[in-house]
């Protein structure tokens, strides 16, 4: 189990993250616009896929330096 501890929901990321899905679905429903209604679910998509790579590299540092601890050797910078 990886015990570092990162913010999680309560960071900006994730609120600016949530912001754009919400804004580019929101910008798709509403808009009279052909631009916006494609831009929208586009903008939402890499919105969310654009978190979840960061998340994921956040977990793998925190596993890697875990796993450089247990062994016993100094982590690198």
């Amino acid at each position: 189990m990886i015990k570092g501890k990162t913010n999680g929901l309560k960071s900006s990321e994730f609120l600016m993250t949530l912001l754009g899905m919400i804004g580019g679905c929101l910008c798709a429903i509403f808009s009279d616009s052909q631009w916006a209604q494609v831009g929208g679910p586009i903008l939402a998509a890499v919105c969310g896929a654009s978190y979840s790579q960061s998340r994921a590299t956040v977990k793998r540092a925190l596993a890697s330096a875990e796993a450089v601890s247990s062994v016993g050797k100094p982590a690198e910078d």
